[in-house]
């Protein structure tokens, strides 16, 4: 699909929705409570700890959230969050920091000396179970499975090509209005391996721990996600920056790293 008919596409079929006013965060709430208790069924997500039907926890006050709208059906595709630094205490952990800090690679990561208030964790990325329901997609929040997510020119829903990449334009959106440049995730390998096809995937930084079922942390800089996006996908890279207009300094960026890789590799010290 080239770039003006991806970005075409996305327009016709889905809308952003800010969920910053008290309507569209209890919606969101509300999808959370169908995903996580009543459909998956998670551990900790219980459907008795939430009696008024809203999925809600401790991270909520540092979040900022944006909710997915497909137009054809007026229903919301699904969501996503990202928990922000602590203004108050910088050092107050991330959500993956505190269930899975102690199994990060110190070779990679230490957490207190990241650029803790431009960092960011993606959380509660979840597709509604009508855009999940092809072959094993029912199974994950996402609706990533390894199975093929090719287009289906008979369903409206997917001549764009996956659900999930509107809630990343979503998630770009959000991070540069906040100033991010670091995201943290706490994803199945399945997520970030379907990530990888749009250039999205993050570097994992520690093993496979148990966190809401199995999951693997993750970090990256926005800017090398974009920059991969640009390089692998430029329609996707295309949408989800606005033309370029979103985090602009991220092909700079790659094309300083490459000459670098360059350099290095000729030997020209």
């Amino acid at each position: 699909m080239v770039m003006s008919n991806l970005i075409t596409a996305f327009e016709k079929y889905f809308k952003i929705i800010p969920a910053n006013v008290v309507d569209s965060k209890n919606r969101f709430h509300r999808l959370r409570y169908q995903v996580y208790s009543q459909e998956l069924q998670l551990p900790d997500f219980e459907a008795w700890r939430y009696p008024d039907g809203r999925e809600i926890d401790e991270y909520d006050n540092r979040s900022i959230c944006s909710l997915l709208y497909h137009r054809e059906s007026k229903n919301l595709a699904g969501g996503v969050r990202l928990v922000l630094c602590n203004s108050d205490d910088p050092l107050q952990p991330f959500p993956i920091e505190e269930h899975a800090g102690h199994y990060f690679d110190k070779n990679l990561v230490v957490p207190n000396q990241l650029p803790r208030r431009t960092t960011a964790e993606i959380t509660r990325l979840m597709l509604a179970r009508n855009f999940r329901c092809r072959g094993q997609e029912a199974l994950y929040a996402h609706g990533m499975d390894d199975s093929n997510i090719k287009d289906s020119r008979s369903d409206s829903r997917r001549q764009f090509p996956h659900p999930i990449l509107g809630l990343l334009v979503a998630l770009v959106r959000m991070s540069s209005e906040c100033g991010i440049t670091h995201w943290y995730a706490g994803m199945e390998p399945v997520l970030n391996r379907r990530l990888r096809q749009f250039g999205a995937n993050l570097k994992p930084i520690g093993p496979l721990v148990e966190y809401h079922g199995g999951r693997r942390p993750y970090l990256d800089t926005i800017d090398n996600v974009l920059g991969r996006m640009f390089r692998e996908n430029r329609a996707f890279w295309e949408l989800i920056t606005n033309h370029g207009k979103l985090y602009p300094d991220s092909v700079k960026k790659l094309s300083e790293r490459e000459c670098r890789v360059q350099i290095l590799k000729q030997g020209l010290f």
